[in-house]
């Protein structure tokens, strides 16, 4: 796992103090009982959890440790009550115009509806296997370049859909986890909050089983949309990350790796980069 996160590293501009973050749910009491992780000390929001693991900390966590009742209910640890399934609650705090926009954002919300004991929460290069989802929290250029490499493989990403509410919980571990696709969002005011990100940082999260193909897509679209300026700090990291990669200066299919795009000319590039199937 460590080789594909440092690859990773090396294609996209991910802060020094920002780790990829894998969640795993553990099935049963034995399970999380033999993994061999400490446990969390004390409760906490889930998106404080994720946010620990982006700086190195990793952690097993069990019902006991989620403060936030809604992170609960929707990664499958409780059952909402029927004022929060109905939107009640919500249209009561404001958060929606009408109670029945509030009743369909409700609606909407991607409860996890398992039976699970566990959680494990902790940087990606830990995992020995694939986790059930990776989080990858970014800057908008950064989540755009996971967005093309997604989509050279899979086409149109059809089940992004976003809030501002319930950001880490919600949004990129419940969502991507129950649709098993790639989901992006913005965050929410609570995790902001609570979390400390930067206002700068959006959240991508897909599930594991499409890491290889998010790298692969990363990898072969490189010389196809990334300026020469962008290319440069690639090479850069890939020398530090002891990474193979082929770069190709002054071409990419916009033809503006001087910095400006060309007016009047036909066509997307000079020359072609052939396809590699890499999962």
């Amino acid at each position: 796992m460590k080789k594909k996160v440092l690859e990773i590293q090396t294609f996209i501009e991910l802060e020094k103090d920002r780790k990829i973050v894998g969640v795993d749910f553990i099935q049963t009491r034995n399970e999380y009982e033999d993994y061999d992780l400490d446990e969390a000390t004390h409760q906490m929001f889930f998106c404080m959890m994720v946010k620990a693991a982006t700086i190195g900390h990793g952690m097993k966590v069990t019902k006991k440790h989620i403060y936030c009742s809604a992170a609960s209910e929707v990664l499958g640890f409780s059952m909402p009550n029927e004022d929060v399934k109905s939107g009640r609650r919500q249209y009561e705090r404001n958060m929606y115009y009408s109670e029945k926009i509030a009743q369909c954002v409700a609606e909407g919300t991607p409860y996890l509806n398992h039976s699970v004991y566990g959680m494990v929460i902790q940087p990606l290069e830990k995992y020995e296997k694939l986790p059930d989802v990776v989080m990858i929290f970014c800057k908008p250029y950064t989540a755009m370049r996971i967005i093309q490499s997604y989509t050279y493989y899979f086409g149109y990403a059809k089940n992004i859909i976003f809030s501002g509410m319930g950001g880490v919980c919600s949004e990129l571990m419940a969502r991507s986890y129950k649709n098993q696709d790639i989901n992006v969002s913005f965050l929410c005011s609570g995790t902001r909050f609570a979390s400390e990100w930067r206002d700068c940082e959006v959240g991508i999260a897909f599930p594991g089983k499409m890491l290889d193909a998010i790298l692969g897509g990363l990898r072969n679209t490189l010389n196809t949309f990334e300026p020469d300026d962008k290319k440069q700090y690639i090479d850069l990291r890939a020398k530090e990350n002891d990474v193979e990669v082929d770069l190709d200066f002054g071409n990419n299919y916009h033809e503006s790796s001087i910095g400006v795009a060309k007016l009047g000319v036909k066509g997307y590039g000079r020359k072609k980069t052939p396809r590699k199937k890499d999962f």
